[in-house]
């Protein structure tokens, strides 16, 4: 019976992954240097308003380049997340944090979420944390995808496919 559980698990959430699509790629670069790869994807004929919603699955790629380091996660993600957010949303992203690991040339993050389900992070597809905060979804992509992105032009290669 924990066998068809698991298998009927499985199967449902790889019925919701199979909806996604790539709406955008691009490169991230420190000066002239590579560091990752980034997808985007999400389900087709969306704003970006609506692919950050708590009703909409999505999922950020970002395959490294190098080697980096926590610290270096961190910092990135401090320069990217807005000054003030609830009590709340810091812990969750403290949780996240706290799941980082670092990573060498060829390791992936992924940034999943799933409605009912939550942010996942996982790395070469290794589940680290899932964080179920209510709004930590559009927090966290908007390192990305926001109105302050890390980078405006990948933020713009991540999202070429949505509708405006």
């Amino acid at each position: 019976m924990r066998i068809l559980c698991c298998f009927i698990l499985w199967a449902l959430s790889q019925v919701a992954s199979a909806e996604l699509i790539q709406v955008g790629a691009g490169v991230a670069r420190w000066g002239p240097f590579k560091v990752y790869d980034a997808a985007f994807l999400t389900l087709a004929d969306l704003t970006l308003a609506q692919a950050l919603s708590e009703h909409t699955p999505a999922r950020l790629e970002l395959c490294y380049a190098r080697f980096l380091s926590v610290a270096d996660f961190i910092a990135g993600a401090e320069r990217g997340l807005p000054l003030e957010f609830s009590t709340e949303l810091q812990q969750a992203v403290q949780r996240l944090h706290r799941a980082y690991q670092p990573v060498n040339q060829g390791d992936c993050y992924q940034l999943d979420f799933q409605p009912e389900q939550g942010t996942r992070l996982l790395l070469n597809g290794r589940e680290l944390v899932r964080i179920d905060t209510l709004g930590f979804k559009a927090l966290y992509f908007s390192i990305w995808l926001g109105d302050a992105p890390l980078l405006m032009g990948l933020k713009g290669d991540l999202t070429q496919g949505l509708k405006p």
